[in-house]
């Protein structure tokens, strides 16, 4: 599958010029330092509603971040009939319960990475919005900045030949014991939080899905994986590996070799305000700020109000979260070379695991206490 969409666009789903409403579910850091001022700076968009689990809660970060309305729940932000489109940066157990339920209520949906916690939950979500005509987008904020088109203009033009490996390194230090990342339940661990921009941005370079994989993971005492290494085998000689860790000193980088040079990126997850430099063969091509989520903002925008076709189509979701799959299984088996399965079928034809009456997320004080909502690396 090409990374890159070549769809064409879909019917009408809003007039143009329209002012776009958003709802934000959750009280998260990310979405204050990230989404919530690219909205408010973007063209006719506003940033109108947010819901919490705690009303006074809601209250404290609409009456923070000037925003008009405050819902002590998800259901009741989900039922206001003027909230068009919604962002969900809730831990990563609640992105595909939360996702299908503002699908089932009519909202367009942007919501964090991971898309969901596999490839299953993924497809519903996908054929969900499929079937209600929505917009729905995965938040991977940094393949919209400048210099993630700056690299793959390289790779693309052919400035170091034939790529041939690959490398991906990223890690930070999680010292908040009570850190929904710690949780297994709650969708905790590093393939999921950091590993799945690995894997994304080496699928993005390559162009193609990987053959096989091999996974090792190292867990901490809360049994999730503090550290996760992979190999992916793209097939035609090219090979990519990555090391994502929350018990590491910060790292930030991806290489790539080919045949005729190289290309180096520092720092290709960076966030808002932050910079990336771009180096050919040792020697420095670019410079440029981070401007993912406005980036991102904007292409939601004009995908829903002007029909503009998505840059990364649906089933991209999709077949990152089959990636992981597969490394979680083959590090279950010891890091056995395991080979990619078939594309996920339709739900049609398999038991959905959530039908329209959609069961309400289990509460959890993690998920509202959760770092996740101050995590360094979201975007």
């Amino acid at each position: 599958m090409d990374i890159l969409s070549s769809l064409q666009n879909p019917g009408n789903l809003f007039k143009k010029s329209a002012v776009l409403n958003w709802g934000i579910l959750g009280t998260s850091r990310i979405a204050e330092k990230t989404i919530i001022p690219a909205v408010k700076a973007g063209k006719n968009q506003k940033v109108l509603a947010v819901g919490s689990r705690s009303l006074d809660k809601a209250q404290a970060y609409a009456g923070r971040l000037e925003i008009p309305r405050a819902y002590g729940s998800y259901d009741e932000l989900l039922a206001d009939p003027e909230v068009q489109v919604v962002y969900i940066p809730l831990p990563n157990n609640e992105h595909a319960p939360w996702t299908l339920k503002a699908l089932q209520a009519g909202k367009h949906v942007l919501v964090e990475k991971p898309f969901a916690l596999n490839a299953r939950e993924a497809r519903e979500m996908v054929d969900l919005a499929q079937a209600r005509n929505l917009v729905l987008m995965e938040a991977f904020q940094y393949r919209y900045n400048d210099h993630i088109d700056k690299l793959l203009e390289r790779v693309r033009s052919g400035a170091i030949g034939s790529p041939r490996m690959m490398q991906v390194l990223f890690s930070f230090t999680l010292t908040n014991p009570n850190d929904f990342r710690l949780v297994p339940e709650l969708g905790g661990g590093a393939l999921y939080d950091i590993g799945t921009y690995c894997v994304n941005l080496m699928r993005l370079v390559a162009g193609r899905e990987p053959v096989s994989v091999q996974g090792v993971r190292h867990d901490g005492n809360t049994g999730i994986d503090l550290q996760f290494s992979g190999l992916l085998d793209f097939g035609e000689q090219l090979i990519g590996s990555f090391v994502c860790a929350m018990n590491a000193v910060p790292s930030n980088s991806f290489r790539v070799v080919g045949d005729q040079g190289s290309l180096s990126l520092e720092t290709p997850f960076v966030n808002e305000g932050a910079k990336a430099r771009l180096s050919q063969d040792e020697h420095s091509v670019s410079t440029r700020g981070s401007n993912g989520p406005r980036n991102i903002v904007e292409h939601l925008y004009y995908a829903i109000t002007e029909n503009e076709a998505r840059l990364y189509p649906l089933e991209d979701a999709i077949a990152n979260m089959a990636v992981l799959d597969a490394l979680f299984a083959s590090a279950e088996q010891a890091g056995q070379r395991l080979q990619m399965p078939q594309p996920t079928p339709p739900a049609s034809e398999v038991q959905a695991n959530f039908t329209e009456e959609f069961p309400k997320p289990e509460k959890t004080d993690l998920a509202e206490k959760s770092n996740f909502e101050e995590g360094p690396f979201n975007g």
